[in-house]
């Protein structure tokens, strides 16, 4: 066993065994879904093989046999029964046990082999455990938390100077706006001799605070290596056990990560390197009948690329055959055989990440459970990274992960969105373009647009975080949209327009808004208010199964109202304004509705309308005083008025007309052709 990382390990068995501690009392109390039950089985696989790679045996023994038991149950061999879980809840004491023992250097109190015959009987184990002691202080590393908490207070406070430069830098940008504004009403040459001066200054605060900055993170940063070095034992005790000779080589492990990091990456690089022994290396025998050495190689790389790590893992094995995978999806009901034949090869190979898949044919001690890709990916994504799979099937699988290099501060596109400003981190930005109505197509029922000759699905950002859509697009008759890249895939999508890119301090949400679909933190603007960090990999998710955009149409409907005349309908009646209204869109008009007088005068007062359609009767001002009151405006003096209204004695007519109405329509004998001869024999 390897001490040097037994501190390492004793705390991430400490973070499993709550997680499995937790979630197996939600379960016991029925609240539990398969979601859980995934989840504690990801928590057992985990475990396993942290144990394994260490050399510990007896808490990879143990923990395997939950992990059997929960496979059993998330499969429905196994009834989620109380005998289960008082079962699995002596393995998480056991493993606790155990790791206390390890912290200690004592001997372990737990007789693994009679305890596994205990468990496999469905009996209790506790003869298998010695009794318990006085209780003792904790020691899972309560030392080098303390430590962490303070250099992550420390990074904090650089995030906070960062937050003070942004805000030296919008006072020099309104500065100089107003100098150019201000012509000779200001003492133009003492002002910009100041403005020279604070951009100097920011200039400067800027340079100290990215030295800082880099000195802090740098206690922090620790070498690939801290996470890698037992990964040669791992890789050649797993391939010894099942008759196999694979040689792992690495480059690049000296290169430096946020440590945060690297403890999200370590569960990362487990299962891929179990997934290329068990299942990319083939057997000797297999390899010299196909002219390959009969000893694989798994090569991993690792190297900096500007603010990112890439790390490709590499084997020379079997590689992913695209049509088997869809194969095994559909028969495991990943997706459905309607879905499987419009996939690519390429896209194919992204179904390995889903939860549940796996295309051993049988379940093994090291894989074939279905919980070790979708592990990969979904650390990927809590830490804002991406995967990209290659394969060629005969030859080769190299997967590639590509991460920040830390997690508190990261550059970042701003947009505006439904009136919010938001932030995308820029890794997943791959450009910003402007759409026009006749660069949108309609393909499969959704619209799409062609950047770089690919055609790219698009979707309104606003639509899918649920907020109402500007359409300031519509004057300009342009669209800005930003093509987001998550692995192989783009997506354009809407916004209402693109701001610059920045370096932000990254926020967290706070344990109550963490699951918030499509938002991973916020940060703070230069002018104080804070903005919100968009989860690229949700957005994907829900572009999905989201509703077509419509912006062609609603290009067209508003190309054609402009051209027509723009009318405002003001009617208490949901039914006859959503009826007149209905048919004046259809043939080209621009429409906005007012439900009452007081509402009308609101609308006039913020827009300009080529004609008005009221009725008479209405709670408040009636149609006789808003035709009066539209008179009295120099704006509306002489804009057109049309009365429709079930009065139809001539008395209310003629008050009508006296009022300054141009046309009487009665509904009682009111229909589509009428108004409409009305409204083009008034405006055209």
């Amino acid at each position: 066993m390897q001490t040097k990382y037994l501190d390492i390990f004793i705390k991430e068995a400490e973070e499993h065994l709550t997680s499995l501690q937790k979630g197996l009392l939600l379960l016991e109390k029925g609240t539990g879904d398969a979601a859980l039950i995934h989840e504690l089985l990801r928590n057992a696989h985990t475990l396993k093989g942290s144990a394994r790679m260490l050399g510990i045996d007896g808490i990879s023994a143990i923990a395997h046999r939950m992990e059997d038991l929960l496979k059993d149950i998330e499969e429905g061999r196994k009834p989620v029964g109380s005998t289960s879980v008082d079962l699995l809840l002596q393995g998480t004491d056991a493993i606790s046990r155990m790791a206390v023992a390890l912290a200690k250097g004592e001997e372990s109190p737990v007789d693994v082999e009679k305890f596994i015959a205990a468990f496999d009987r469905g009996e209790s184990t506790a003869e298998a455990v010695k009794e318990a002691g006085q209780p003792e202080e904790e020691v899972l590393g309560d030392t080098v938390r303390a430590k962490v908490k303070t250099l992550d207070s420390l990074v904090n406070f650089m995030g906070e100077l960062i937050i003070n430069k942004k805000r030296f830098e919008d006072k020099a940008a309104t500065l100089k706006y107003l100098c150019q504004a201000g012509g000779d009403t200001l003492p133009a040459a003492q002002i910009r001799e100041f403005q020279r001066g604070l951009e100097e200054d920011v200039l400067y605060l800027n340079y100290l605070i990215q030295e800082l900055y880099g000195e802090t993170m740098s206690l922090r940063m620790l070498p690939l290596r801290t996470i890698t070095e037992g990964f040669r034992r791992l890789v050649r005790d797993l391939a010894k056990a099942q008759g196999k000779e694979i040689e792992l080589e690495m480059s690049g492990e000296g290169i430096e990560v946020d440590r945060v990091l690297l403890e999200m990456l370590k569960p990362m690089f487990l299962h891929i390197l179990t997934n290329a022994v068990d299942h990319g290396v083939e057997s000797p025998a297999e390899r010299q009948a196909k002219g390959k050495p009969a000893k694989g190689t798994v090569r991993v790389v690792a190297r900096h690329e500007g603010s990112s790590v890439w790390i490709a893992i590499r084997d020379d094995g079997r590689g992913m055959d695209p049509g088997k995978i869809k194969e095994v999806a559909v028969r495991r009901g990943v997706i459905s055989r309607e879905e499987a034949d419009l996939l690519t090869e390429e896209d194919a190979l992204y179904l390995t990440l889903r939860p549940g898949f796996s295309t051993s044919e049988i379940v093994t001690d090291i894989s074939g459970r279905g919980v070790g890709m979708d592990v990969v990916k979904k650390n990927a994504e809590r830490v804002k990274g991406n995967i990209l799979l290659k394969s060629e099937p005969g030859a080769f699988t190299e997967i590639t992960l590509q991460l920040p290099l830390t997690l508190s501060v990261i550059e970042a596109l701003m947009v505006t969105c439904g009136g919010e400003t938001y932030a995308i981190p820029l890794s997943y930005v791959q450009e910003t373009i402007k759409i026009r109505a006749e660069d949108i197509k309609t393909v499969g029922g959704k619209e799409a647009v062609s950047v770089r000759g690919l055609t790219t699905p698009l979707v309104s950002l606003a639509r899918l975080l649920g907020l109402p859509e500007q359409k300031t697009f519509l004057e300009a008759g342009k669209i800005a949209a930003v093509v987001l890249k998550l692995r192989d895939h783009c997506l354009a999508c809407m916004v209402d327009a693109t701001l610059d890119s920045s370096e932000i301090v990254v926020k967290g949400l706070g344990g109550q808004l963490r699951s918030v679909k499509y938002i991973f933190g916020a940060t703070i603007l230069g002018d104080g208010n804070p903005a919100l960090i968009l989860n690229v990999p949700d957005i994907f998710a829900g572009a999905e199964g989201a509703e077509t955009a419509g912006l062609r149409k609603v290009f067209e409907e508003s190309r054609a109202a402009s051209q027509r005349g723009s009318i405002l309908v003001v009617d208490d009646s949901i039914t006859t304004r959503t009826m007149e209204r209905s048919i004046l869109v259809a043939h080209g008009y621009r429409v906005e509705i007012a439900i009452s007088g007081e509402d009308a005068l609101e609308k006039v007062a913020g827009d300009r309308f080529d004609l008005v359609i009221t009725d008479i009767e209405m709670p408040g001002i009636n149609g006789f005083e808003l035709t009066k009151k539209l008179r009295a405006l120099d704006e509306y003096r002489e804009v057109p008025v049309i009365v429709v209204s079930s009065l139809s004695r001539d008395e209310d007519k003629r008050r009508a007309i006296d009022a300054g109405a141009q046309a009487y329509i009665v509904k009682g004998s009111f229909d589509q052709g009428t108004l409409l001869d009305t409204v083009e024999a008034i405006i055209g």
